[in-house]
């Protein structure tokens, strides 16, 4: 391997140097002393000038991680926002409702496994429930006998509220967690497994998560200012955003997301603005300031190629902007959304916008390309806390504070 750091010498000069450029010739005599550098009579700022190159070379690698994010996961994949067959128009489903199942708190969280086969739900009961999407049957078929009910497995390690859920991109573990400020890990594969294996502790309640698509890291955001990066294998954590302080967040982060090829992670926060990282430097590679208006942000996703991010506020909008240059594509208004983790997301298709509107306990259905409101649909008879698309099929999860998980799909 070739060696990238300078011999010892020749750094502890450019140190002397430097320091009797900047007028402190007696430290310079006491640091050459200490280390048994012969002192030079050149007093230059070559070192400051080395400093300023490499941090232009690393701000240029950071831009770099946002454009080839962007181009990597270009390749046309059907459904892909931006793809000339969804810019037709799109129409809404006729979606019924195929299977309930209730928590015994508020229901507050939902997510799908990568291909679709699981949807794992989480409660302020601080349980977790695992089902099995080919048990959910269609509202025709009939009841399911009670060895294929659809909840295969119910999970209890957390002592507070689920806020966030996440699928290892190997569909057999799932992460969760809570505002008793751990994320824990569940083996699902595991026959009869209703505690965690493994789990990460802070001093901060945990908002969101979410893996990389290696599943080698997990990215987390909570009611502290910085995003965290845990490293599975080593169970250790890192801190994203040691670089200046107009780079970092200054209140909560209510989500975070991992781009499609896993060098950029996105948060949003409190403070109003939605933020792209660089997932290897850590450093801030873009801002978008007053995302929504100067009104918190409340979540923020990647398209499925990575070239845009959709990002919900509590101004009530949804707005999708593209991802390397940070400019507004299109904002989705016409639906209330007032809840600190009111999240908008795509379908599996990206044709739709779904969010879920305040105003009517229903989801909010919107044209990805053209931002018109087609309609709204899942009407509940409660407010509605978390949906979740499934990536595979036109279904959908629906959270409700009726303490009940619906699971959503087109017409049969």
């Amino acid at each position: 391997m070739e060696e990238t750091a300078a011999p010892r010498e020749e750094v502890l000069r450019l140190i002397l140097c430097q320091l009797s450029a900047y007028g402190y010739a007696n430290l310079s005599q006491a640091v050459a002393a200490h280390t048994k550098v012969p002192m030079t009579a050149d007093s230059n700022s070559r070192l400051a000038e080395l400093v300023a190159l490499g941090l232009q070379s690393e701000r240029q690698r950071s831009r770099r991680a946002v454009e080839s994010s962007t181009d990597t996961d270009t390749a046309a994949t059907p459904g892909s926002f931006g793809n000339a067959d969804a810019r037709r128009g799109a129409k809404v489903p006729g979606y019924q409702q195929w299977y309930k199942t209730k928590h015994k708190g508020v229901a507050t969280m939902a997510a799908f496994s990568k291909d679709g086969r699981y949807i794992a739900t989480g409660s302020a009961d601080a349980s977790l429930k695992l089902i099995e999407v080919d048990r959910v049957r269609s509202p025709s078929s009939g009841s399911a006998r009670r060895e294929d009910k659809p909840v295969i497995r119910t999970m209890y390690h957390h002592d507070a509220e689920i806020t966030g859920l996440a699928f290892h991109p190997n569909g057999l573990v799932l992460a969760s967690c809570s505002a008793d400020q751990t994320v824990k890990l569940f083996d699902i594969s595991a026959a009869h497994g209703k505690h965690s294996f493994q789990s990460f502790a802070d001093n901060f309640a945990f908002r969101s998560i979410a893996f990389h698509p290696s599943g080698d890291y997990l990215a987390a955001g909570g009611d502290a200012h910085e995003v965290r990066l845990y490293s599975v294998r080593a169970a250790k954590g890192y801190l994203l955003g040691a670089g200046p302080e107009e780079d970092r967040h200054s209140a909560g982060i209510a989500q975070v997301a991992y781009s499609g090829c896993g060098k950029l992670v996105a948060s949003a926060s409190g403070d109003g603005s939605v933020k792209l990282w660089d997932a290897v430097g850590g450093r801030c590679v873009r801002t978008i300031a007053r995302a929504h208006d100067g009104r918190a942000a409340t979540a923020v996703s990647f398209s499925r190629n990575s070239k845009h991010i959709l990002t919900t506020g509590l101004d009530s909008c949804v707005r999708l902007w593209e991802t390397g240059s940070g400019r507004l594509v299109q904002t989705y208004s016409g639906a209330g959304m007032d809840a600190a983790n009111s999240q908008a997301v795509f379908s599996h298709d990206e044709a739709l916008v779904l969010a879920p509107d305040s105003r009517t306990s229903s989801v909010a259905c919107w044209d990805a390309h053209s931002a018109r409101l087609l309609a709204h649909t899942a009407e509940h008879s409660q407010p509605i806390t978390w949906i979740a698309a499934s990536p595979s099929a036109p279904a959908f999860m629906s959270c409700s504070a009726d303490e009940c998980v619906r699971y959503w799909s087109a017409d049969a």
